[in-house]
């Protein structure tokens, strides 16, 4: 089952979408475009302002998050997807080594000042 949160996100995806050029959403499969519509909410509206760079919109996490997703499966060229996949890693690498310092197990029973 589809929870509220994710079908807001599908709003919103696909209200930015919708006021994209017409040659990127021919590039993404009309299946997952029909996925996106019988997913969206019904009650909620996106109210995200257009006439703002996508970045200066109030846009939800996760909203971002399938975005990036959809440019990285259906719009990026492949060198762009390794630039895309080494940031990710990277990014990944410092997340962990900060879990690491965090929750250090060899750290657990030092006494701290």
């Amino acid at each position: 089952m589809i929870n509220m949160a994710f079908r807001e996100v599908v709003t919103e995806t696909l209200d930015i979408l919708n006021h994209m050029e017409k040659a990127y959403i021919e590039k993404i499969p009309k299946k997952f475009i029909n996925f996106l519509e019988e997913n969206k909410s019904t009650t909620y509206v996106s109210k995200l302002n257009h006439s703002n760079k996508i970045n200066e919109m109030n846009l939800k996490e996760g909203t971002k998050n399938l975005l990036a997703t959809i440019y990285l499966s259906y719009w990026c060229s492949p060198q762009e997807k390794a630039n895309y996949a080494k940031i990710l890693n990277e990014n990944e690498k410092k997340y962990q080594e900060e879990l690491r310092k965090k929750y250090n197990p060899d750290n657990i029973f030092i006494k701290r000042t």
